[in-house]
């Protein structure tokens, strides 16, 4: 492991020796580091620490509000949600800890890394998809914010949210100046207070939650009910993966691969277990007003004053650093891309966008259905994306295939386009809208499993070719 050892003052015994990260990377610092490789000496820290980067990116009111889906729209109940969250969380995050590896291996950032797979070109494309990514994440962490915030002042209509949107994205730009070392800080911490208001809301909660409450789908529809809550925790893990060795990339090379990939695996599946037990019983308190106002409602409504306001100012705080992650990796994808931003001036126009779409799920859309239609935008590329590096980085020579990789990520999102419920996508702006492959989704009833079928075609297409290319 390498360490930066501070040299005690003249004078000081050894016991005054401490091991900090160097200065390039220092919690409330601006990171100095781009996109170029993390040299060897400035390599520090531990695989165990994605554990808790990550439990910061997830313990959030985003997993909670995924997980209530289930219940209030999906219409699965308590037990069956949580075994379709967690099959879904855990079959994610094996790919994100997998796709952690690159960081230490190289010290590149996710996007750069992949230039050696799909060319700069075809790296160009991934680049452009991981900044909608980000963008959209700041969007959609805006409007958690000011939603939390909102209900503050007693109700949230749609005005005092946009207004609040404003707000808080300006905020985050502000902050949104600092590097790797800080948002790892604050996403600990910020986990472990989160955690804590979470804990307490749901111990006073516990005694209204209806724990037996069984799924209101039956037959057929109660499968293609599992599926697509399945795939809808696959897919909010999924929409970080081009993210993953951003925050791996200042790891020692010599870190070992089975805990570079577990520990973001429990990093991401345990907060989701528990956070996600507790957004599908939410709905079962009143089911009506989670249906017509969302479980901020709920909570509202049945919880005392004394623990709403510290849970919902928590949850502004938070979703405001939350975005700490979103422009970073805005900033280095930007950098990838070939133009020449400073950081500000990413985290501006990250914050431009991102409000924009804010404010039309907020004032255009029901947020709830504008946030299923973000993570099926996001999984319709990222899974065949996903396993075209990591095929290539355990299985073959990372270099000289980029067409065969490019035609391979395009086929399984091609192939994915078929299977994807666009009823429930775009059914919010066109009603009664037909759609070419509405007899395949109704046979499926209802399941979306357009990012499975993605993965599998693009593997498929580009394991043959390397093996047809040696031969």
């Amino acid at each position: 492991m390498n360490l930066n050892w501070v040299m005690p003052a003249e004078g000081s015994d050894m016991s005054e020796l401490a091991v900090r990260p160097p200065e390039a990377d220092a919690f409330g610092k601006v990171e100095t580091h781009g996109i170029e490789p993390i040299p060897g000496p400035e390599r520090h820290g531990a695989p165990r620490e994605l554990a808790f980067l990550w439990a910061g990116a997830f313990v959030n009111y985003a997993s909670l509000f995924t997980a209530s889906l289930l219940t209030t729209y999906f219409g699965l109940g308590v037990w069956d949600g949580l075994a379709a969250t967690v099959a879904g969380t855990v079959a994610a995050a094996v790919i994100l800890g997998l796709l952690s590896n690159t960081g230490p291996r190289t010290g590149e950032p996710q996007i750069v890394f992949t230039r050696r797979i799909f060319g700069l070109r075809g790296s160009y494309l991934g680049a452009a998809l991981t900044l909608f990514l980000a963008i959209g994440w700041f969007a959609v962490d805006c409007v958690i914010a000011a939603q939390a915030g909102a209900q503050l002042f007693g109700g949230g209509n749609a005005a005092i949210t946009f207004a609040l949107v404003l707000v808080i994205a300006a905020i985050s730009v502000a902050v949104a100046i600092y590097g790797h070392q800080t948002i790892k800080v604050l996403e600990t911490y910020g986990a472990i207070i989160f955690a804590a208001l979470s804990l307490a809301l749901f111990l006073f909660l516990a005694p209204q939650f209806h724990w037996g409450q069984a799924s209101t789908a039956a037959g057929s529809d109660y499968l293609g009910a599992l599926v697509l809550g399945f795939m809808t925790c696959f897919a909010l893990v999924a929409s970080w993966y081009p993210f993953a060795s951003d925050y791996s990339r200042y790891l020692p090379p010599s870190s070992s691969t089975r805990a570079v990939t577990l520990w973001p695996l429990a990093g991401v599946v345990v907060p989701m277990t528990l956070l996600g037990l507790f957004g599908l019983l939410l709905p079962t308190i009143d089911s009506k007003l989670a249906a017509d106002q969302g479980v901020l409602a709920v909570i509202s409504a049945h919880a005392p004053v004394w623990v709403t306001v510290p849970f919902f100012l928590f949850i502004v705080v938070g979703e405001i650093w939350a975005n700490y992650l979103d422009v970073y990796t805005a900033g280095l994808v930007t950098l990838a891309m070939g133009i020449r931003l400073k950081r500000w001036q990413t985290a501006l126009a990250c914050g431009v966008l991102g409000t924009a779409l804010a404010a039309y799920a907020v004032l255009v859309s029901d947020f709830h259905v504008a946030y299923e239609d973000f993570l099926i935008l996001t999984y319709l590329w990222a899974p065949a994306w996903a396993a075209v590096v990591l095929l290539t980085f355990f299985f073959f020579d990372s270099r000289g295939r980029p067409a065969l990789a490019v035609a391979a990520w395009l086929a399984g999102t091609a192939a994915s386009l078929l299977f994807v419920n666009y009823v429930n996508l775009f059914g919010n702006l066109v009603a009664d809208a037909t759609f070419f492959n509405d007899g395949l989704i109704g046979a499926l009833h209802g399941a979306d499993v357009s990012g499975l079928v993605s993965v599998a075609v693009a593997a498929a297409v580009y394991w043959t070719g390397r093996r047809i290319s040696a031969t």
